[in-house]
């Protein structure tokens, strides 16, 4: 060790720490974003809402979106996975970004079924708020054909009913897709889903 590491060992430390300390922060604070690398661009779309216009992806350009494909009479993944997006509500309401800076997207490929009525007492049992949580439904080949460009199959049995990959897409603020969160066995974190949307918003 030479003699200046051995009479100021101790302040080298610190300024090593502290160091440390700011490479940590700076990264913290710009997000990691390199978690979310560009997939490719966001398919547009204008569906009905529940308020009876039509809305879609352009209308809440400029903040981060959550795109997740369902129906409502889904007897597995489709309710714990839309518990899981009511807990992101909650998480970005506490955040004061939901309606602002971010914006929910759930969309039915089941129109027989899923009708604005239906809907809306599906949409009330997970407190979805309309400001920054959209359901919305179309016809059913567009829908399903939609549902393709986000990563998403549905097939349709001779009873009518559903089956269909299980994920939720992340949009930033520029249209891009920047994360599929997987939930196929319907276990979907609601923390990890809105920890990313925290991060592309304060990060773009």
């Amino acid at each position: 060790m030479s003699v200046f590491l051995q009479k100021h060992w101790f302040k080298v430390l610190i300024v090593v720490l502290i160091a440390a300390a700011v490479a940590g922060w700076i990264y913290k604070t710009r997000g990691g974003t390199e978690n979310y690398p560009v997939l490719g661009q966001a398919a547009d779309f204008k569906l009905e809402q529940l308020d009876g216009k039509t809305g879609g992806l352009t209308d809440d350009a400029g903040k981060v979106r959550l795109v997740y494909f369902f129906w409502s009479s889904c007897p597995d993944v489709c309710q714990p996975t839309t518990y899981e997006l009511s807990k992101v509500q909650e998480e970005l309401q506490k955040a004061g970004l939901l309606g602002t800076d971010a914006v929910m997207y759930s969309i039915s490929f089941d129109p027989t079924r899923d009708t604005v009525e239906q809907l809306k007492k599906y949409s009330a049992r997970f407190n979805a708020d309309p400001n920054g949580w959209k359901f919305m439904r179309g016809e059913q080949k567009a829908v399903i054909d939609l549902a393709r460009k986000y990563a998403v199959s549905v097939l349709q049995d001779n009873n009518g009913n559903f089956g269909h990959t299980n994920s939720v897409a992340l949009v930033d603020r520029s249209g891009n897709i920047r994360k599929y969160f997987i939930a196929s066995d319907g276990n979907l974190s609601y923390r990890t889903v809105a920890d990313a949307v925290k991060t592309l918003a304060k990060t773009q």
